[in-house]
């Protein structure tokens, strides 16, 4: 993004030195006028601006789906743990997060209710959001991600801009419940800036550890806009 211009302009005021004295004088006045606007373009883009439009981008699409690497990384015995599957995300509140390789599990959440059905149990069980803490801010924040509401994480989060091209943002949370399980979270867009390339959740320090854990989410194959129907919300097990 931020694609600001050089000011090239500035090169072409360098005149003949045969032209007449008010012509050269003309010219280097327009050229002044050019330098000032193009100075304005080359200052950074403001966060409020930069999410202001990336929630623009995201805003004109009604659903999302693709593919997930997931990598959780434990501290304790310095080891990654891999994790493939898929996601399924449509306006305004439904998500489907499906774990494919190694080991099978489906969650699907719409508003505060939510299904989940794993392998190892072969039962679907229901639950409500609001009963596990860690699960809640997670979610809340697919949701936030996928919708598009991107001026709103400044309500719960520090966010500070970590890189422009592409886009990349840092978010500290601001309260303390949050906290207990998220000490920050990264979101890195794609060069269409209304896909998610990744994102990263890292975790507090655990007393005794030299490092935190975290998990980080690396989206492929996103398809923007595809029809995506309610029956994809169910399980069916």
């Amino acid at each position: 993004m931020r694609y600001w211009m050089i000011a090239l302009l500035l090169l072409l005021t360098t005149s003949s030195l045969v032209r007449a004295q008010e012509d050269t004088s003309a010219k280097e006045a327009k050229t002044e006028a050019k330098s000032e606007e193009n100075t304005d373009d080359k200052k950074p883009e403001t966060l409020d601006d930069l999410l202001k439009r990336i929630e623009k981008s995201h805003k004109e699409h009604k659903d999302f789906k693709g593919n997930f690497e997931q990598t959780k990384y434990l501290p304790l015995f310095g080891d990654e743990i891999k994790s493939n599957g898929k996601f399924v995300f449509k306006k305004p509140d439904h998500v489907r997060w499906e774990y494919t390789k190694p080991h099978k599990s489906i969650l699907v959440v719409t508003g505060d209710n939510g299904k989940k059905w794993s392998e190892s149990t072969n039962r679907v069980e229901n639950f409500k959001l609001g009963d596990d803490r860690g699960l809640d801010a997670v979610v809340k924040q697919l949701f936030t991600w996928f919708k598009g509401e991107f001026t709103k994480l400044k309500d719960d989060y520090t966010v500070t801009i970590e890189a422009r091209d592409p886009v990349k943002l840092k978010m500290v949370p601001k309260k303390e419940i949050v906290k207990k399980f998220i000490a920050s979270i990264e979101v890195k867009f794609g060069k269409k800036e209304a896909e998610i390339a990744s994102v990263k959740i890292v975790e507090p320090l655990a007393e005794g550890d030299e490092e935190a854990g975290y998990t980080l989410y690396e989206f492929k194959d996103t398809k923007l806009d595809s029809d995506v129907e309610d029956s994809e919300f169910k399980i069916t097990k």
